[in-house]
Formats: C-alpha cells, sequence, structure tokens
C-alpha cells in the first residue's frame, strides 16, 4: 500500500452543463507524485477503461510526477478522465 502525506491532497471537479464530477488527488509521502482517484461507488458510473480500487479512495485514475499540483492542472487532469470515458464531451 501507498503511503500517503496526509498534509497534502487536492479536490477538483467538473461542475459545467448541470455535470457535479469530483476526483481527489493526493501526495505521496516523500516523492514528488501525486496520484488522482474517483470514487465511483458515489457515481456509479460505467466506465469505458479499468481502474485498481483502492479502499477508502476509489478508483485509481492516474499517477502524476510533481512536487505540487496546481488547482488548474488537477481540474485539467480530471476532466481529460471525464472525456477519455465519454463521460463528459
Amino acid at each position: 500500500m501507498i503511503d500517503f502525506d496526509e498534509r497534502f491532497h487536492l479536490h477538483v471537479g467538473y461542475y459545467e452543463n448541470n455535470c457535479d464530477y469530483k476526483a481527489t488527488f493526493y501526495k505521496v509521502l516523500d516523492e514528488h507524485q501525486w496520484f488522482m482517484f474517483f470514487e465511483n461507488v458515489f457515481y456509479k458510473i460505467n466506465l469505458l477503461k479499468d481502474y485498481s480500487d483502492h479502499e477508502g479512495y476509489g478508483l485509481l485514475i492516474g499517477k502524476y510526477d510533481a512536487n505540487e499540483i496546481s488547482y488548474d492542472d488537477g481540474v485539467s487532469l480530471c476532466i481529460d478522465f471525464l472525456k477519455d470515458n465519454n463521460i463528459v464531451s
């Protein structure tokens, strides 16, 4: 199991066109890496791709090498995930 730095996480979302989808980024402890999770247990969307489920976090959507992730970059990555799964256009 990966250890996350509890001091650093980022909530992002897509709120256009009457949509409300959220993802959360968690920073890996002592590394320059962030993981993005999507809680599909809540949304119950049929996704086009397979993602590994991590109890307490949701589906692992991606791993990103960065010391920091800005809100705007996080939103962009979230939107890419939503588009890749035809959830938004």
